[in-house]
């Protein structure tokens, strides 16, 4: 079932625009201004809000705020041409989940009420759209992960030998678990095993079995996992691990499609699908001698690479949001999101561990973190450290390193910054009169300044600095 789209505008041909920019994966619905989108709202099921700021007969910040009193959990994104920060700290204080200005790209807006949608779904607990939650238990809808999915659907019909190149965690064990389950295979449990988590005077017997007595230890016949492995599929994680005899022994299995326990001279015909997957370049392995050329060609005969997750950083925030809401429950945490800042940082970082990294970042910002939104402070230091918000000063070389949305969210995030520094030391740290000169409600006020990283006393320390000079 698509979700349900709601676009407000007071101009027809915006209105036309946006339905087909947004139609292929929402159903959409229009409203004209700030009265009929009310009304709308009372009627219609919603599942995103798309809303311009200025029209005839009202304002989008009335909707934004009837949606957050009455709707809590529909995400609202406010199209503007006016971009002013004081309008952008208004919005986002006030529950928007992002901040748009025209002209827009139609290819970056639609996906960003694609992840709003599919992210406000994460956060409720519930089943999502396939188009919107990723696949078989993978989460993503980048182009890279979109060509994943589709190569996962294609190959796994067939019985062909996969094998599955990745930079560690970056998820194989998912792809092959999605391999089988789309597979004829399905039926059976699937064997799984790291090559490099058995000790090597034993992975032949693990995976070949052995016949009692055959070496000091064997009281007894033993299947290996082949055998165990008949009729289904069998996952051999880190194959660049095995030394060369073992090599040279799986390949024989491949070729012949029946194993010989060791200590005994029978094969045993079986019928098993091989996924393997390996972090290692086995190719410059073959050349240098440490794998088998033979074996690399059975185990060649469809390979699925592995997008890194710096190769697809907008699947970041749908990834970290699947990750809160996964983890929120057990660390008794009532966060429910995350700040500008964090996000920005957690899309600017390079992942060396890629969805496990971030996973294990999300779960010590839970630690930190007891209720309202995972802040920059929260996240690892080397995070944090990768936030285009801390470029106190950019060069050009450093903007082209972000994507289009990644500048403008860094230098739209600088500037809210710089406002509550700038009316803070004005107002040398006096949170109620900088509160009222900004047009907010003090306590709205502390907790942009906390989505920031600033707080009230530093500037308070300006003061007393200042005025022990004077004296």
């Amino acid at each position: 079932m698509k979700p349900t789209v709601l676009v407000v505008d007071d101009k027809a041909n915006m209105l036309t625009l946006l339905s087909k920019v947004l139609g292929k994966g929402a159903r959409v619905l229009t409203a004209r201004g700030v009265r009929t989108a009310l009304q709308v709202l009372e009627t219609e099921p919603v599942t995103t809000v798309l809303c311009d700021l200025r029209m005839n007969d009202g304002d989008g910040l009335d909707v934004l705020r009837a949606v957050r009193a009455r709707w809590p959990g529909v995400p609202f994104i406010l199209m503007t041409a006016y971009a002013s920060v004081p309008t952008a700290v208004q919005a986002m204080r006030e529950g928007a989940y992002d901040y748009v200005m025209k002209p827009f790209d139609p290819d970056e807006l639609r996906a960003l009420v694609e992840r709003a949608t599919a992210q406000a779904a994460v956060l409720k607990g519930e089943p999502q759209a396939p188009e919107a939650q990723g696949f078989a238990g993978m989460t993503g809808r980048s182009p890279a992960m979109r060509a994943l999915y589709s190569i996962i659907e294609r190959v796994a019909p067939t019985d062909a030998t996969v094998l599955i190149l990745g930079e560690t965690g970056t998820g194989k064990e998912l792809v092959a678990r999605a391999i089988h389950e789309h597979s004829s295979r399905a039926s059976l449990r699937p064997i799984a095993v790291n090559c490099a988590a058995i000790p090597r005077s034993l992975i032949e017997s693990e995976l070949f079995g052995h016949a009692r007595g055959s070496f000091t230890g064997a009281v007894a016949d033993r299947a290996g996992l082949f055998e165990e492995a008949h009729g289904s599929t069998l996952f051999l994680d880190e194959i660049g691990e095995l030394r060369p005899t073992v090599q040279a022994k799986l390949t024989r299995v491949l070729e012949e499609r029946a194993v010989r326990r060791i200590g005994e001279s029978r094969e045993r015909k079986v019928d098993v699908r091989l996924i393997s997957a390996t972090h290692r370049d086995l190719r410059s392995m073959v050349k240098a001698g440490a794998f088998r050329e033979d074996l690399w060609f059975r185990l060649n005969v469809c390979v699925i690479e592995l997008p890194p997750l710096r190769e697809r950083a907008e699947d970041i925030p749908l990834l970290a949001h699947r990750f809160l809401a996964e983890r929120a429950p057990q660390s008794r945490s009532a966060v429910t999101g995350f700040a500008a800042a964090a996000m920005s940082a957690l899309q600017a970082y390079r992942w060396p561990g890629n969805v496990r990294e971030l996973k294990s970042a999300i779960e010590r910002a839970l630690v930190v973190e007891t209720a309202g939104e995972v802040r920059l402070e929260s996240l690892p230091p080397e995070v944090q450290g990768a936030s285009p918000l801390r470029l106190t000063s950019s060069s050009d070389i450093d903007l082209a390193q972000l994507s289009y949305r990644e500048a403008v969210d860094a230098s739209r995030e600088e500037m809210n910054r710089r406002y509550l520094e700038a009316v803070m030391r004005r107002f040398r740290g006096d949170v109620l009169k900088a509160a009222a000169h900004a047009g907010v409600e003090r306590e709205s006020f502390y907790r942009l300044l906390r989505r920031c990283g600033l707080s009230a006393d530093d500037f308070r320390e300006e003061r007393r600095g200042a005025d022990g000079a004077k004296g």
